[in-house]
Order: structure tokens, then sequence, then C-alpha cells
């Protein structure tokens, strides 16, 4: 039986190419996401009461994809949340807490938008 196709080396240089684009869009695309993820959980955390002079900030945010499909996803963001306070309230002035939530995200149709659906806090 004689053989009908032999692989040579730019075929084999063509695949290991292709295999590297598409592991770089996906982490490219994953990590795009991530970061709008970690954008909408600052957003959820902070929060702030004017009468009473009293705001919080997230830091040392972090953003982890549990699940994901092509339209949908499921991000776990986490950090700290400070809360800032005028200095009669003592007992919240610095004070800072654990932050995590689940964010469930939505594809705005075949755009690169992705739309909050759902938060879930812990």
């Amino acid at each position: 039986m004689d053989k009908l196709f032999t692989p040579n080396k730019y075929f084999v240089g063509f695949c290991a190419a292709l295999v590297l684009i598409v592991f770089a869009w996906n982490y490219t695309r994953d990590q795009m996401l991530l970061e709008e993820a970690k954008e909408i959980g600052r957003q959820q955390a902070a929060w702030s009461w004017p009468s009473m002079g009293i705001t919080t900030t997230i830091e040392d945010i972090d953003a982890k994809i549990l699940k994901r499909t092509d339209n949908d996803a499921e991000i776990e963001v986490q950090g700290k949340q400070k809360i800032q306070a005028p200095a009669d309230a003592q007992a919240l002035a610095g004070s800072e807490s654990n932050y995590k939530a689940i964010l469930t995200l939505y594809k705005h149709g075949n755009s690169r938008i992705w739309l909050l659906g759902k938060v879930e806090g812990e």
C-alpha cells in the first residue's frame, strides 16, 4: 500500500503555529473577561452613605473563571473591602472585611460586550 500523505517540517510547523495562535487567542479572551469582571466587582462592592460620611473601597481584587461558555460565564471575584468613616465613627473607621461574590455575565449578541446578569454574595 502506498503512502498518500507524508507530513513534512512545514506542515508540522504550520500546525504548531496554529495551536499556539488558538491558545494565545483564548488566553487573551479570558484575560479581557477577567478584567471586566474585576471592574464590575469593584463597582458592586463600593458604596457610600453620604449623610454619615461613610464610603467603602475594594482593594486587591482578584477574579477567576468558574465556568464559561460562548454566551455566559460565572466568575468569582474576591478582595479586601475597606470602610472609610469620619473620626467620630471610631467603630467603623479603617475596618476591613473580605469581599467575595460570584458574577454571572451574559454575552450581548455577537459582540464582545458582556452584561451583568446576577451577583451572588458570599
